[in-house]
């Protein structure tokens, strides 16, 4: 076998260890030729992460990267930077405050001095990380989380590195806290702009930066901005101020744009740059000023989710992903419109009562998704509260002709499975066996109805636990009939349930098994 390995060509070897992703590193275990070979694949993606639990092998990766060959540092496309900060100790949440019995609250910890090797880290972190991050000359994409704890003068020398990147088209920031020193107008030249947070004061001191950037960028295609939370009296903005320091000839090329949390409106200002779009996220779309912060947002500068719908139709754009938390009558009459939608998100929030919520459900399964059942691969459906949008029968007529499905996405009414036999998890699972090319089935809890306007989350909790055990306790009692074999991967919760054969009374059955827990999803995008 080794011998045979050996004799391949480069070519074939480096496209061994693309398929074999993060295993490759055994494959480069087996001589020198595959540890040579295959060296671009290591260097191609890393990462550098410097905390107090790890600071010899972070200083020490920064110094290699400091002092590597030009060769070596061409190979390098992705740079994940995950910490800068050799005082955190990640094992402690708690790291900056202390409990005061006297007090009875947390508050924060009084400055301590750091032992002697965590400020030589600081020393040679403060010597060698421009030089590391700046070696980099083919790097072309760079995602970098902006740590609350991180080291204050690391902002401005990340950004003076990497503004000597000719080749960086891409950047992801995660941005922990309010951040200075982040000058992004001195870049140029991006394809891809992605900024995440928890809350909109994290974006005060970068969202004048960012509209010199997006007009830095004439090839810009993606943009992703926005908090996951947007607080009444915190800093806000619109479409209209990213894009108001384009030039008025240019139209950028946008395909893809996500906005969370700020406020929208389509018009002869920002409709330019959006006539190519095919995939878009609209999350929290801010429709009410509210707070001192908000005064400088022009009414001109919002609108409804109606209207930017209904001008997205009236303008034929015809979206092929969208990730939306209203599913109101414009939307749905949107996507009504035309067909070849790929991937749909849709977590129909804006409802206050359960007839207004089902009737639009009713639309939705009756009439919108059919328009795309030829071309959807992926359907994901996050209903608040239990009713018509969850998968009931009507839902499960039409995505049973979604033929290309790979992934959905939705929830049950609970009521359907509280005792045997079970139908609505059975059926659902059945469900999956017609369509051919679904991998993955995920299943979470919904609300009850009787929750909708409740001040106290302690029935919901306990509502969500007993929806769980009912899901994981069906999904094991299930057995496949037939010849057809349903979807190999299911996902309650954070639990993976996997298919395997099993002996029975009646022969050998296809069963699930709970295989291993799925990773925790980010809570900014």
């Amino acid at each position: 076998m080794r011998s045979s390995l050996e004799s391949l060509a480069p070519e074939l070897i480096q496209q061994i260890g693309t398929e074999l992703g993060n295993d490759v590193t055994k494959l480069r275990l087996v001589c020198k030729r595959m540890s040579a070979v295959l060296e671009s694949h290591i260097l191609r993606s890393i990462a550098i992460d410097i905390t107090k639990n790890r600071l010899d092998t972070g200083i020490s990766q920064l110094t290699t990267l400091a002092t590597q060959s030009s060769d070596a540092a061409a190979a390098t496309f992705e740079l994940h930077i995950r910490n800068l900060c050799p005082s955190m100790d990640p094992s402690n949440n708690l790291t900056g405050y202390v409990f005061e019995s006297d007090k009875q609250e947390w508050v924060e910890k009084a400055p301590s001095s750091h032992p002697p090797e965590v400020k030589n880290a600081e020393e040679k972190m403060l010597a060698m990380l421009h030089v590391a991050i700046a070696s980099l000359s083919n790097l072309q994409s760079l995602k970098w989380n902006v740590g609350q704890l991180d080291s204050k003068w690391t902002p401005a020398a990340v950004v003076d590195a990497i503004k000597t990147l000719p080749s960086l088209k891409s950047l992801e920031l995660v941005l922990e806290d309010v951040t200075s020193g982040l000058e992004l107008d001195s870049l140029r030249n991006l394809e891809s702009i992605k900024i995440f947070g928890p809350n909109n004061y994290c974006f005060s001191n970068i969202m004048e930066p960012l509209k010199l950037l997006i007009a830095n960028s004439p090839n810009l295609h993606t943009v992703h901005v926005g908090p996951a939370y947007s607080y009444g009296d915190g800093p806000a903005t619109t479409l209209h101020h990213l894009v108001k320091h384009c030039p008025s000839d240019r139209v950028l090329p946008l395909k893809d744009l996500g906005l969370r949390s700020l406020f929208v409106k389509l018009d002869n200002i920002t409709l330019p740059h959006l006539q190519h779009l095919t995939s878009l996220t609209l999350l929290n779309v801010r429709t009410v000023k509210i707070g001192s912060d908000a005064l400088s947002i022009d009414d001109g500068e919002i609108s409804h989710p109606d209207a930017i719908w209904a001008t997205l139709k009236a303008i034929n754009v015809h979206l092929n992903e969208i990730d939306v938390n209203d599913g109101c009558a414009a939307f749905l009459d949107y996507i009504s419109s035309y067909s070849g939608l790929k991937k749909l998100r849709l977590a129909p929030n804006n409802f206050s009562t359960l007839e207004e919520s089902d009737l639009a459900a009713t639309c939705f399964y009756g009439c919108s998704l059919g328009k795309h059942v030829s071309s959807l691969e992926e359907l994901s459906v996050s209903a608040p509260f239990e009713g018509g949008w969850c998968f009931g029968d009507r839902a499960l007529v039409v995505i049973s002709q979604c033929r290309k499905l790979k992934l959905l996405e939705g929830s049950l009414v609970s009521g359907s499975f509280k005792e045997p036999p079970d139908d609505a998890v059975k059926s659902l699972i059945d469900l999956t066996t017609q369509l051919p090319r679904l991998k993955k089935l995920i299943i979470h809890p919904s609300n009850l109805e009787c929750f909708r306007w409740a001040r106290c989350g302690n029935p919901m909790i306990s509502h969500f636990q007993w929806v769980k055990s009912q899901l994981s306790r069906c999904i094991n009692k299930y057995e496949a009939t037939g010849f057809f074999e349903p979807v190999p991967l299911i996902v309650v919760d954070e639990r993976k349930f996997v298919t395997l054969f099993s002996a029975s009374t009646s022969g050998v059955v296809l069963r699930y098994q709970c295989d291993s827990d799925e990773p925790k999803k980010s809570n900014y995008w």
